[in-house]
Order: structure tokens, then sequence, then C-alpha cells
């Protein structure tokens, strides 16, 4: 998505430091080469134009990058159902982690993570972002989504579900208020009006950074509480920038 809740994906999901790829990395000089897989999965295509093309095939599949055959240069990488595989389910928020700490600490502390790493069998980053964290979960995509580990018979239960989505909503609303109020900005406006909405606007936003704990870590009162203050917030700031100046 490039609307306004990828645009915020995108800024929450970049990695703190994933560095330019090296100029002569191997596995990006061949795997350019080659044709793009008749299977299911992501392809070099996929990753370049990915919020990680900057971040080399290596890093989350390991493989040696000294080596200049083919066996020796896909050392240690397994398949993604081999449980040496860095990309097996369990192995995922650590592996994302090395670049995304901040976000691994809030997964961890929620019992999604706790039964990922007891059961094996549980949600990880690519359950909402993708392989390549090209997106996050759409209201209407929660169902299919919690449903394999939520009762996959009956569903994933309704009452959390429907507060998932309505909060995902919020999510949307708060950014897309947000944006709307920091593009008044450039407007002709007293200063001492512009100034009170940018403190509004520091509010949605840190309010914005809260519910990134709390989406990470499936905590629905923290995100109820945090992006509940981001749209009054937000708005607070609209208004100000939008009222008539005094005569």
């Amino acid at each position: 998505m490039m609307n306004h809740v990828l645009m915020l994906a995108a800024l929450t999901l970049a990695p703190q430091d994933s560095g330019a790829p090296a100029v002569q990395n191997p596995c990006v000089t061949c795997h350019e080469q080659q044709p793009a897989p008749a299977a299911p999965g992501h392809s070099f295509a996929d990753w370049k134009a990915s919020a990680h093309g900057a971040v080399t095939c290596d890093r989350c599949h390991d493989g040696d990058t000294t080596a200049t055959e083919q066996q020796a240069a896909h050392r240690n990488v397994h398949p993604s159902q081999d449980r040496r595989s860095r990309v097996f389910a369990k192995q995922i928020p650590a592996t994302c982690g090395t670049c995304h700490q901040q976000e691994l600490g809030y997964f961890m502390e929620s019992q999604h993570y706790t039964q990922l790493e007891t059961a094996q069998r549980g949600p990880s980053c690519v359950t909402c972002h993708g392989a390549m964290a090209t997106h996050v979960l759409a209201p209407e995509d929660l169902d299919a989504a919690c449903s394999p580990c939520h009762a996959p018979v009956e569903g994933a239960p309704p009452p959390v579900l429907a507060a998932s989505r309505r909060l995902l909503g919020l999510t949307r609303q708060t950014d897309s208020l947000v944006r709307s109020a920091q593009s008044r900005l450039d407007q002709p406006v007293e200063q001492r009006r512009r100034d009170a909405a940018r403190r509004q606007l520091r509010l949605a936003q840190d309010a914005l950074q809260r519910s990134r704990q709390g989406w990470h870590a499936f905590d629905l009162a923290l995100l109820d509480s945090a992006l509940t203050q981001g749209v009054r917030s937000a708005r607070r700031a609209d208004s100000i920038l939008t009222a008539r100046p005094r005569r």
C-alpha cells in the first residue's frame, strides 16, 4: 500500500540500520540474472522493489558471500520449512529483530510470541507484513490471518476481531488526519495558531508511535488509548489551522 496506512507502515518497518547493499554482493549479482520462481513466494523483483531492497539476501537467508562456487555460497541456506533456516517460522522474529530491535522487544511482550516459542505455531512478522514487509493487514484480512490459530473451525473470537478492525481503522484515520494537518502548516497562518497546531500534532505523532508498541505487543487496550488520543489531537490541530483568524 502506499495509501496513508502503508506510508505509516513504511516508516514503522524501515530497518533501523540496514545500510546500502554492497555493490558487488554476490547474492544480488547472481540472483538478479535468475528467472522468476514458478512456485509461490517472493522473487528477486519483489525484494528489489520492497522496503527491504537495501537488505541483501544473506542478511535474512544466511549464506557465504565470500564464496565463488554455488554450493559454498549457499552454505547454511535452508528451506523455510527447515528448523535450521533463519526464515523458519519460529526464527523469523529473531531474524527480523536484527534490524527491528524495538519491534522485536514489543512482540516479545505478547502472548503470541510465547505461543510461537513454545508451540512453534503462531503469528510472526510475515503474518501481518508479508515476507518483504510490503503491507500491513487490512481490516477485512484479519479473519483469514487470525483464524488458522484461533479456532480454525469457528474462527477468531468475534469481539477481538471487531476491536482489531476498529483499531486498524483508527490507525488509518489518525495517520490521515496528521498528514492533512501537516500539509496545512505550509499555508499562511498566524504564528500563534501554527505553534498551537504543532503542539497538537506532536501529541498525535507520539500517539502513533505508541500504537506501534500496541500493535506489535497485541495490546488492544494500549492501542485504544493511544489512537483515541491521536485522533483527538490531530483533529484539534486541523481545527486550529482551519479556524478563521481573529479580527
